[in-house]
Order: C-alpha cells, then sequence, then structure tokens
C-alpha cells in the first residue's frame, strides 16, 4: 500500500480540544487585560484634557472650566465666555461603571476651572470605577493644578 499524508479525524479533534481549553483558560485574562486597558487609558485622556483646558487657559488668556456630568457619563471643555462654543465633549466608555467627584457643583456639572494665570479654582479628585471594580483616581492640585493618577 501506499502510504498516504494527512491528518485523521481523531487528530484534528485533539488538536481542537487542546485549542478550546487554551481558550477557556486564556479568554479571562483577556477580558481583564480589556478592563484594565480601557480604565487607565480613560484616565490618561482625562487627566490629558485636564491640562489642555489649564493649556487653553494660559494661552488665550481666557478662563476655561472642565466641567464632569457625571448622570450623562460625559465631560466638556470650553472657554467660560458662554458664547462660544464647545471645545471638546467627551463620553466615557461603558466599561467605566461609576464615576465620581469632589469638584464642586455648577447646575449638572462638576466643574473645575482655570484662571488665565493656569491656576485652579479649587483641588478635587475624580475617581473612575470599571465594571471589574477597579478604582483609578486622578487629583488635582490646587495651587499648580499639577494633575495625578493613582493607581
Amino acid at each position: 500500500m501506499i502510504k498516504e499524508k494527512g491528518l485523521t479525524l481523531i487528530e484534528l479533534i485533539c488538536a481542537i480540544s487542546i485549542l478550546g481549553i487554551l481558550l477557556v483558560i486564556a479568554v479571562p485574562n483577556i477580558i481583564d487585560l480589556i478592563d484594565k486597558w480601557i480604565l487607565e487609558s480613560t484616565a490618561r485622556e482625562l487627566v490629558e484634557d485636564i491640562r489642555w483646558t489649564q493649556y487653553l487657559a494660559i494661552t488665550k488668556g481666557i478662563t476655561h472650566n472642565f466641567d464632569l456630568n457625571i448622570s450623562n457619563r460625559s465631560y466638556r471643555i470650553r472657554s467660560a465666555n458662554i458664547r462660544e462654543p464647545i471645545i471638546k465633549s467627551v463620553t466615557f466608555n461603558s466599561i467605566i461603571s461609576n464615576i465620581s467627584s469632589t469638584f464642586k457643583n455648577h447646575g449638572t456639572y462638576k466643574r473645575l476651572s482655570f484662571a488665565t494665570t493656569g491656576n485652579p479654582s479649587q483641588t478635587g479628585s475624580i475617581v473612575l470605577t470599571s465594571k471589574k471594580g477597579r478604582e483609578l483616581t486622578i487629583t488635582v492640585a490646587v495651587g499648580t493644578g499639577r494633575v495625578t493618577i493613582k493607581y
């Protein structure tokens, strides 16, 4: 008989079974990594936008506001001049399950204002919580406006 090269059905089933077992082990780790990555990238974007608000206040010579809307799960950057349009508006990813802040209420928003000198109106923090229960705290220092993330 001539020996033919190829896979038998049993070999194919074994290979698929091994891949299935590896996927069952790896998927929870991948989901956990995605949760962590989205939380951290959201916090970094938030920090950069707060710094950008400060930069705009300094360079344009007009007070600028960072407004956090907890109920709508969003934030915006705008000039204190009401007639000017909103500069940036962002909605949080659905992975972020809870948002809280110690900034003062200004209507439906929690507002952080930066004067033309770059100094913030107050100190405060924003806490982001993911669906997996991870928390990151973003803190704004009052004198300098320095923004940090606490993991």
